[in-house]
């Protein structure tokens, strides 16, 4: 079991890279300290908000995207704390972005409209990416039609965060298949200042916001630019690929209400051998869940494992084929399961 709580361990940090986290927490690095749950008793309670729940919900998606804004982030998950720094910029219908750590090993993304650069100096690597997914503030993706067929929205009045009253969302699961969660949306501007995670007790696994945000202030060009120059770094480009599962004779079959995002080709290293691993990306609009198939994977002698990380669960199991699947997401654990249970092997599409 050692061997394989290592390998999902190196996927979960496959997928920590430092910039701002998803709504569910998959791209580490982000949050308020866990705390302030109680509703501020000073602040009065928030109106009703006469607008249909999914006009509620994609505004909130439409302020994290069509702003511009600056401030500091606060992750948490556990007893794991990590803060990072966001500018956006958003003019003339153009969207720019760079996000930093502050702590830990010092990473950057920088984001032009839906184009996302990855710095890791320490590597003096740059992996480019198009189409990467969207993080708090805004969803991981657009949520979906049917979206509140598989949460329930409530409104829970006010809180205070980063010096503002906040409006309390808390977005209840229709099934066991995913988390909940607890929105803080200001008012004014529209723009979600923190987001937790919620066990269905209420438990708090994880949570990400501002600890302080300027909203709507001219941003300076020169704050947007990376701070390393990346000549002579290695560059890795990664681009969708639509039906690579299938074309190389896997499927998957998703819980309802997962989407699929992305999919694409990853080189992992195994000793001095390189293999390429298939990853296919699911979202229901908040949870995002990675599944990677390995064709012809090092033969694992250990029996399924399963790693639980506050929301982030990873799976890991071997098909008869030989490949390995490993599943990691922001959803309970038989949600991963499911995923990992559902990859099958079948023959390629005739040419």
């Amino acid at each position: 079991m050692i061997v394989a709580r290592r390998h999902l361990q190196r996927r979960l940090a496959d997928l920590a890279p430092a910039g701002r986290c998803a709504l569910g927490g998959c791209a580490a690095l982000l949050l308020l300290g866990a705390g302030a749950r109680a509703a501020d008793a000073a602040a009065p309670a928030a109106p009703r908000d006469a607008r249909s729940d999914a006009a509620v919900l994609q505004s909130i998606q439409d302020a994290a995207r069509h702003q511009s804004f600056s401030g500091t982030l606060i992750y948490q998950r556990g007893d794991e704390i990590h803060a990072s720094r966001v500018i956006q910029s958003y003019s003339g219908g153009e969207l720019r972005e760079r996000v930093f750590t502050l702590d830990g090993q010092p990473r950057e993304y920088i984001r032009h409209d839906e184009e996302v650069q990855c710095l890791y100096p320490q590597l003096q690597r740059l992996v480019i990416e198009q189409g990467g997914k969207h993080s708090f503030p805004a969803f991981a993706s657009p949520l979906p039609p049917d979206f509140l067929d598989h949460y329930a929205l409530h409104r829970e009045g006010s809180e205070r965060v980063a010096g503002s009253n906040c409006e309390v969302l808390a977005l209840v699961p229709r099934d066991a298949a995913r988390y909940g969660y607890r929105l803080c949306v200001e008012p004014v501007s529209g723009l979600l200042f923190r987001a937790q995670t919620l066990k269905e007790t209420g438990e708090v696994l994880e949570q990400v916001g501002f600890s302080d945000v300027r909203v709507g202030e001219p941003i300076d060009p020169a704050q947007l630019k990376p701070s390393w120059p990346t000549t002579g770094w290695s560059v890795e480009r990664r681009s969708s690929q639509t039906a690579e599962s299938e074309h190389r004779g896997y499927t998957v079959t998703p819980p309802t209400g997962f989407q699929r995002l992305y999919e694409g080709l990853r080189h992992i290293v195994h000793g001095k051998q390189q293999s390429q691993t298939i990853q296919i990306v699911y979202s229901d609009g908040l949870a995002t869940v990675s599944v990677f198939i390995e064709p012809g994977a090092p033969q694992a002698e250990e029996a399924p494992a399963v790693h639980v990380h506050g929301p982030l669960t990873a799976v890991s199991r071997q098909l008869d084929d030989g490949a390995r699947v490993t599943v990691v997401g922001e959803v309970p654990p038989a949600t991963a399961e499911s995923f990992a249970d559902s990859v099958k092997r079948s023959p390629p599409p005739p040419r």
